[in-house]
């Protein structure tokens, strides 16, 4: 089995030194490359095509959440975690919505690799409160959407038009 292939975007020298020991010493996975700030993590998953990318929130240059929309856009295979101190429910919302598959609180390195190895699997990430207010809006937003779709089609069917 290949190794899990990882970029791994911090700007803080030693922190970053760290994740990467941490993360190496970790069977099936490989840190193939290292960012500093937002451009050099854009430039290394062009170079470097990662399964994942653990980004930082808080990145000089460019924050996570840009750099995030613009690894999505261009390499969208690319697994993204966002790695951060802060806890705000707002802001991990933020992140799943652009496309980050986890959201690990920083100095939790367990639950690093356990995102790690979840996102390639193809799960999601994050705490369970959040899971459970993201699937409380899709619900809501289902509740906007499905009323209107179904006046449409049977306005259409009564006119005579197909939906």
């Amino acid at each position: 089995m290949l190794p899990i292939r990882i970029v791994v975007a911090e700007d803080h020298p030693e922190f970053r030194a760290l994740l990467c020991e941490q993360l190496g010493s970790a069977p099936g996975l490989e840190i193939v490359g290292e960012a500093g700030d937002g451009r050099q993590a854009i430039a290394a998953v062009g170079r470097l095509d990662p399964d994942v990318l653990t980004l930082d929130i808080d990145l000089p240059g460019m924050n996570g959440l840009e750099v995030l929309r613009v690894v999505k856009w261009y390499s969208p295979e690319t697994k993204v975690i966002i790695l951060s101190g802060q806890d705000e429910e707002a802001t991990i919302l933020e992140a799943l919505k652009y496309g980050a598959r986890g959201y690990v609180l920083k100095g939790d390195g367990t639950d690093l690799v356990k995102a790690i190895r979840a996102v390639h699997r193809g799960e999601v990430w994050a705490r369970r409160r959040v899971l459970a207010q993201v699937i409380e809006e899709l619900i809501q937003l289902a509740g906007r959407t499905l009323p209107a779709a179904a006046d449409n089609m049977t306005r259409n069917t009564v006119q005579g038009t197909p939906p």
